[in-house]
């Protein structure tokens, strides 16, 4: 009902569609969009391979049952203070910028970032920015891992991108959900191909290859089966009231699109519409792609930065400041990325396919 009601908003207000409201609301062109699917779509026999790989790895045979997709890989024992994370966050960035090295020094010394997980405290991470103190509150629950650390890296992207826009006017400080993850998902990885790169144990390196690579997986296989899902359902609303077991119909077949034979068929997720709050709000429709979109394009820009060095920052520090006035295009074009062009989404993509074939390698896969 939910569904219908929204289908029968975008028809009142004059959508083509869902998805056409959606893109609106994003700034976003519809050409954009089908560049991204285009290339998603064609890399994902890269992604299944890595999942075949982690299930040979892990004793299964075929494809990996869902129940071990978050399954760790290789070992990586150290833990971190946050002194520790400080330290090692402001190695990095001072390499990089000094604004963002500067940035991060404050949040840490004037305490913005709230760490540890505590009793009534809610999980995940969070940033907020405050416009009228030009500064952010950064919600954590560190325990020491590494993966906090990039945790922590990717919240105090957030809290860099809003600076950036600072210096407009109030009301237009906000930018559209598809850019949003730009900054954070630079910075992490930012974060992890410095940590790759100076990994010297086999199991270490390992470790950090299958984190990064869980994590493209979901921003590539599993986003585009919860796209093709919640776009399948759209189109049937009008027809038919699907029930619990049409929709775990429909989700089973999105995922088995987007995953083919890289998961097992027997254990899929047929109730993962059950566990995602944005499908039952009627105003955040297909709050899905622009994961995809924010990966990949970080992605992107992370390439550019290894070709240009210096030069790339203050190129990226305007672009980002173009974010919260610009369509997502036009954002693009400030850094000479035509977003249209699926060759972009593609090299993006390929460098995870290169960390898959590394992947690979490290556990012994071969087809």
């Amino acid at each position: 009902r939910i569904k219908l009601q929204v289908l029968s908003e975008c028809e009142l207000r004059g959508y083509e569609s869902p998805l056409a409201k959606s893109l609106h609301n994003s700034e976003m062109k519809k050409e954009t969009l089908d560049a991204l699917l285009s290339a998603m779509e064609e890399y994902l026999p890269a992604f299944r391979r890595y999942l075949k790989a982690k299930s040979k790895a892990l004793g299964h045979e075929g494809g990996l049952p869902w129940y071990d997709l978050f399954a760790p890989m290789g070992k990586q024992d150290k833990t971190y203070t946050v002194e520790d994370a400080r330290d090692y966050l402001l190695s990095i960035f001072s390499k990089f910028d000094t604004e963002l090295h500067d940035m991060v020094k404050c949040a840490f010394d004037e305490r913005w970032i709230d760490f540890y997980p505590r009793e009534g405290k809610v999980g995940g991470a969070f940033d907020m920015g405050i416009p009228s103190l030009k500064q952010s509150r950064v919600l954590t629950n560190f325990d020491g891992s590494f993966s906090d650390i990039v945790t922590l890296a990717h919240e105090l992207g957030h809290s860099f991108h809003d600076r950036q826009v600072s210096t407009h006017s109030i009301l237009n400080q906000d930018y559209s959900m598809p850019v949003a993850e730009t900054a954070s998902t630079f910075n992490e990885v930012l974060v992890m191909d410095t940590a790759i790169k100076l990994a010297t144990d086999k199991e270490e390196k390992l470790a950090l290859i299958e984190s990064q690579l869980m994590d493209a997986c979901q921003i590539i296989c599993d986003i585009y089966s919860r796209f093709t899902f919640e776009k399948s359902v759209f189109d049937n609303r009008h027809a038919e009231f699907m029930n619990a077991d049409r929709l775990c119909e429909l989700m089973t077949q999105a995922q088995i699109k987007a995953y083919g034979d890289g998961l097992d068929v027997n254990t899929m997720h047929p109730y993962m519409w059950v566990c995602k709050g944005h499908y039952y709000s009627g105003g955040l429709s297909f709050y899905n792609y622009p994961y995809a979109f924010g990966g990949l394009f970080a992605r992107g820009l992370y390439a550019k930065y290894e070709k240009e060095g210096e030069s790339f920052v203050s190129m990226y520090k305007n672009m980002l400041h173009a974010t919260s006035v610009n369509t997502v295009e036009d954002t693009a074009k400030i850094a000479g990325i035509d977003l249209t062009d699926r060759a972009f989404w593609c090299d993006g993509l390929e460098s995870i396919k290169r960390r898959i074939d590394e992947f690979c390698e490290l556990v012994g896969y071969t087809e």
